[in-house]
């Protein structure tokens, strides 16, 4: 990442002057500013996760330096460099940045990415992702050089926002593009959705993907064509889609729908399942156990069936699998469904029984796990990247607390203020 480049809420007040505001006063530690951010702060007085399977650290200190974490530890055993700025963070909470392993580039505001102002961008991933803390998001479908466009604009420095991995345009079975797509779509575009009916072009269209810069391929092993009715992709062509997809090194989502498609997926050795199973007929706990022998990872996007008919049971089926994987995934299915909160997915999963440490572990040291960045990421250890997350509330107690932002840091940037600073 250009470090020059970053036009962002930088820190400020350098040499002598200390950051002894309290925490109330949002605006003045980080007054708006374009140019280098300062290359060491600590943040000092906060309940810090240093991860799930760690205990938190009250009145704790962060040290960044140069985008790192330097140190953290309790106050007192933490030295702080005289001449450094410093954050008052007594009474926040602090854990590692966020996933969103399910989000969608797909609504109208991010067509031609690589010519809409910058401000316009910083507003929308505000809105989407850095008030919510993400600091990593997985598209899931959107038209892959729009969105590789937008990241290439956040890489460079342009738009403060998120690390962004993505996915082509997902692989339909034969006459199975979803409803929720048909609907939206002129036939001349749907026409052109990639539907492989023969292993062959499937292999092809995985290789298309990837020469594009797909960094996962997504699969719908299963699709929604119609009410009740869901078309499943042919299993010799998941197949083929996804041992080219590993061939080349690449991750392979799929959404099943149902058991039938959660088979094929199985059967194809596709790595993480989108998606809850909504039709749960024939659902059984062997699939379990055999979802746990491949080693799939599952992303269960609970706000997506909220007023679902079928939630008690997809609920059922997310705590069986909650209570023998630590392999899950947080997502939200942002883009697709209205609004962009987490709040609801939060709830929802503490309601299908998981407790904030799995809840944490989703958001943070699972997605770095399942992407191959445990050593950059996902927990706040020194010399992993300052992506930081503070918080107003407890969120052991109250889970909603997650969404209460007030800061979001990404390689040691702020990238969010709730002060709007």
């Amino acid at each position: 990442m250009k470090r020059n480049a970053w036009l962002l809420i930088v820190v400020a007040a350098f040499a002598a002057t200390f950051f002894a505001a309290p925490h109330a006063d949002l605006a003045s530690p980080f007054p708006q500013q374009s140019g280098e951010i300062n290359p060491e702060i600590a943040l000092v007085g906060a309940r810090i996760y240093v991860s799930p399977f760690t205990v938190a650290l009250n009145n704790g200190v962060i040290i960044i330096r140069d985008g790192k974490i330097a140190a953290v530890g309790h106050k007192g055993s933490v030295h702080i460099p005289n001449g450094i700025g410093q954050l008052d963070c007594s009474g926040m909470y602090i854990l590692a940045g966020f996933q969103d392993s399910y989000v969608h580039f797909t609504r109208p505001e991010w067509n031609d990415a690589s010519q809409l102002p910058a401000s316009q961008l910083i507003n929308q991933m505000q809105d989407m992702f850095t008030r919510f803390g993400f600091t990593s998001v997985v598209d899931m479908g959107s038209d892959l050089q729009n969105t590789l466009a937008l990241r290439e604009r956040i890489e460079s420095g342009e738009v403060p926002g998120p690390r962004i991995l993505a996915a082509g345009t997902p692989l339909y079975p034969p006459n199975g593009v979803p409803s929720y797509i048909k609907t939206n779509l002129p036939l001349t575009m749907l026409k052109e959705l990639p539907q492989p009916a023969t292993p062959a072009e499937a292999a092809r269209e995985v290789d298309r993907q990837v020469a594009q810069g797909a960094d996962i391929i997504s699969l719908f092993t299963g699709s929604p064509v119609a009410p009740g009715h869901i078309v499943t992709m042919p299993l010799a062509v998941a197949q083929a889609a996804v041992a080219e997809a590993h061939k080349r090194g690449k991750l392979v989502f799929a959404n099943p729908s149902n058991v039938t498609g959660l088979q094929i997926a199985l059967q194809s050795h596709v790595d993480v399942i989108a998606h809850a199973i909504e039709n749960t007929s024939g659902w059984n706990p062997d699939y379990l156990k055999q979802m746990k022998d491949e080693r799939m990872w599952f992303i269960p996007t609970l706000t997506l069936f909220m007023h679902h008919p079928n939630l008690n049971r997809i609920l059922s089926e997310v705590h069986d699998y909650s209570q023998a994987h630590e392999d899950i995934l947080f997502g939200t299915d942002a883009g697709r469904l209205a609004g962009y909160d987490p709040t609801n997915e939060y709830a929802l999963m503490q309601r299908a029984g998981m407790d904030f440490w799995h809840i944490l572990d989703t958001l943070t040291t699972a997605p770095a796990t399942r992407f191959g960045q445990s050593d950059v990421r996902g927990q706040i250890k020194v010399g992993m990247n300052a992506d930081l997350v503070v918080i107003n509330q407890n969120p052991e107690t109250d889970i909603r607390a997650l969404a209460d932002v007030v800061y979001t840091f990404r390689d040691g940037r702020v990238i969010y203020s709730a002060s709007g600073q």
